[in-house]
């Protein structure tokens, strides 16, 4: 499978990136590079993967799960915190539509 310079163009437009049509070409060879690679590692049999064995040294250890407590902030001074503009004691944001 590979993808299409209209692809890309609609995955960029996606993740609200504009790309020259340099980098949409550049982008789609990427892509389709690791789409490729994808590729071949789904052709890879399952009984060969059972072989493959991790040291216990190769793996993150396991992080414990401890309750935290926090010291929870006033509203006000969470507030003072954002780089927006505050109105009525909200951020403001940009228009979504």
């Amino acid at each position: 499978m590979s993808l299409t310079q209209e692809q890309v163009k609609h995955i960029a437009n996606l993740s609200r990136l504009q790309l020259s049509e340099e980098d949409v070409e550049k982008y789609q060879k990427e892509l389709n590079s690791i789409v490729d690679y994808i590729d071949i590692l789904e052709k890879v049999p399952a009984d060969e993967l059972k072989d493959i064995e991790l040291k216990s040294g190769d793996i993150l250890p396991i992080r414990k799960d401890e309750v935290m407590t926090w010291v929870v902030a006033s509203r006000e001074e969470l507030l003072w915190c954002s780089p927006k503009k505050i109105i009525n004691h909200s951020i403001a944001i940009s228009n979504i539509m």
